[in-house]
């Protein structure tokens, strides 16, 4: 049956989770998409546009799009790359760095809570099957 797929309860599960951060991220006018390059540009320094993209798994056009909407909050900054004029290279401003702070804080608790249920253990265990799978999917891709 359909509903019982692995396939399925992870992207039922992956769904709630967004859900719950769009609700809880909205009273701070971000996205969870905004929220995942807000954390990546914060803790990398003049990250490129192109490498964010990269690990976003995203075409240029969106990363784009996601990084246009957050310099036009102040949280992101874009500069050309002095060494190659082709690349920009972003930095999360002042304000970006404390959001990421404060939304961080957010995150890590919602996670802890979620995960409480479960062992150590468990928890270890299905973060390695998860990895596996996602590597075994990717080879295929």
């Amino acid at each position: 049956m359909l509903q019982e797929t692995t396939g399925y309860i992870i992207c039922r599960t992956a769904r709630k989770i967004h859900q719950f951060m769009t609700k809880v991220l909205a009273d701070y006018d971000i996205t969870p998409e905004q929220w995942v390059v807000l954390q990546i540009v914060s803790r990398e320094k003049n990250l490129s546009q192109q490498e964010l993209a990269a690990r976003l798994e995203k075409d240029k056009n969106s990363t784009k799009a996601l990084v246009d909407r957050l310099i036009k909050k102040e949280l992101l900054t874009r500069q050309k790359d002095d060494s190659d004029k082709r690349f920009y290279k972003l930095q999360a401003t002042p304000a970006g760095i404390f959001l990421t702070k404060e939304l961080a804080k957010l995150d890590y608790d919602f996670m802890r809570e979620t995960e409480s249920g479960l062992t150590d253990e468990e928890l270890t265990s299905f973060t390695k099957t998860l990895t596996r799978l996602e590597e075994k999917i990717t080879a295929k891709l």
